[in-house]
Parts: structure tokens; sequence; C-alpha cells
């Protein structure tokens, strides 16, 4: 068995045990600004998602610009930073639908009337600003890759002044079986949408 399946076997059994080094504990939520009073109203909200100010690293003292984070990559072994940004870039899409699902299961299981996604004629827009990316490290014992967010509702011809913020900090990627972004953003999709069904019951 070559190190990487045994890493990935070991993190898998640890994971199902409920021991994996996920630091599971740390994550949180909770609303920076304003109310949710304004969602009771509405049947759909518009869903973006902002990447611009985001923070790369292996652990959280290593964080920088993701221009800063390839090039440190690129430095270590050439191209390794560009096949990240590649890798990167060509996963996103599944985060955002993953985080999608997520949230909109939550009002659906509430039997809430209520939609996040692509609706530009929506009143509102919610607009998930990833803030931190961590990317996990590699190892005999791999660790989980976390994510970090503000979660920033504002009227859709008037983003510059939010109505509701939530802050999302530390959600771990960790999946039944593998340490997989996606879950992060399932996660933080599920964790919001609970969130948010609870103020507007």
């Amino acid at each position: 068995m070559n190190k990487r399946l045994h890493a990935f076997v070991l993190a898998a059994l640890l994971a199902v045990a409920g021991l994996a080094p996920s630091q599971a504990s740390a994550a949180a939520i909770r609303i920076k600004s304003g109310s949710f009073t304004f969602l009771k109203q509405e049947k759909q909200v518009n869903l973006e998602f902002d990447y611009s100010n985001m923070k790369v690293g292996r652990k959280p003292k290593d964080c920088v610009s993701e221009q800063e984070f390839i090039a440190r990559l690129n430095q270590k072994q050439p191209g390794h930073g560009d096949m990240w940004k590649r890798e990167w870039t060509g996963s996103v899409p599944n985060y955002q639908a993953k985080f999608q699902e997520l949230l909109n299961k939550q009002f659906a299981a509430g039997d809430i009337p209520l939609e996040f996604g692509s609706f530009k004629d929506a009143r509102y827009t919610l607009i998930l600003r990833t803030t931190a990316v961590l990317t996990g490290a590699e190892g005999f014992i791999p660790s989980a890759p976390f994510v970090s967010a503000d979660a920033v509702f504002a009227k859709t011809s008037n983003r510059m002044n939010p109505v509701a913020v939530v802050q999302i900090e530390k959600i771990p990627g960790q999946g039944p079986w593998a340490f997989d972004m996606r879950e992060a953003y399932a996660k933080a999709g599920k964790d919001l949408g609970i969130l948010i069904r609870g103020k507007i019951k």
C-alpha cells in the first residue's frame, strides 16, 4: 500500500470513528449585523459568490493572497501553483452547487417557500464572500481543508449597504470517507440555512 493510499484509508477510518484531526469544534457561525425579518415575505433570493479577497494557505498562519499562494507553490515546485489554480477554478462550480443545494434543503425540510439561486430580478441578493481557504496538510495523517466566509445580504439594487451579515468561520471539509472542500461548502450552506430557518419561522 503506497503512502497516499495508506493516508487516505487511515483518515477515512478515523473519520468514521469520529477521531479525525479536523478541529471541527472550532467551526462557528454567527450573525454579525442585521436580522432576517426582511426574508419573511420573500420567495426567491439571488445568490452570488465572491472570491476577490480570499486568503489561502495550508495552515491559518500561512494564509496569504491567492496570487501569493500560487507564487509560493510555483517557487517550491515550478508549475505547481498554476496547477492548483486550474484545479481550484475547475472545482469552484461544484463547491457553489453544494452550498446552494444544502442551503435550500433546509427550507424545503421546514416547508418554508424560500429559494436561493440565480434570480437576478429578486429583491434581495446573498453574496457569499469566501474570506479564507485552508487547503489542509498532506502527510501520513492528512488534515481536512477549511473554509471561512461572510454571507452578506443586501438589496439587489443597493449592494453597498448590507441589511444582514453572517460570519461563517472554519467550516471543515470532512466527509464520511475522505476530506473534500465540497463538504466544507455543503456544511456552510446547511448551517446558514438552519440559522435563517430558525429566524423566519
